[in-house]
């Protein structure tokens, strides 16, 4: 398990990608490669786009739709702490988003 925050974790794997940038979205912390946002850190969970991969995954244990102010928010998923507490599944997920883009 990495005990690093998931805002430094999510910087590392996107060094090197292009321009990253970071910047406060709804409640948390989005990560914006080349001016789009391609993830976003809600106290410990990711938040990610739910592309071709990601809407897979939204079925998967540790995924949910993103809510804001009750209602699900379009096109993102919540992937919680447990699911990408090894830097493999988190990279995995950072990689689906990129691959997307």
């Amino acid at each position: 398990m990495d005990e690093r925050p998931l805002a430094t974790r999510i910087e590392g794997l996107l060094l090197g990608k292009g321009e990253v940038t970071e910047r406060p979205v709804l409640a948390g912390q989005g990560f914006f490669l080349d001016g789009r946002l391609v993830a976003a850190v809600l106290d410990d969970e990711l938040c990610v786009p739910a592309g071709h991969e990601s809407r897979e995954g939204s079925s998967a244990p540790g995924v949910r739709p993103l809510l804001f102010a009750g209602r699900p928010v379009t096109g993102w998923v919540v992937v919680e702490a447990a699911a990408i507490s090894g830097e493999g599944a988190l990279a995995r997920w950072i990689e689906s988003v990129l691959s997307e883009r």
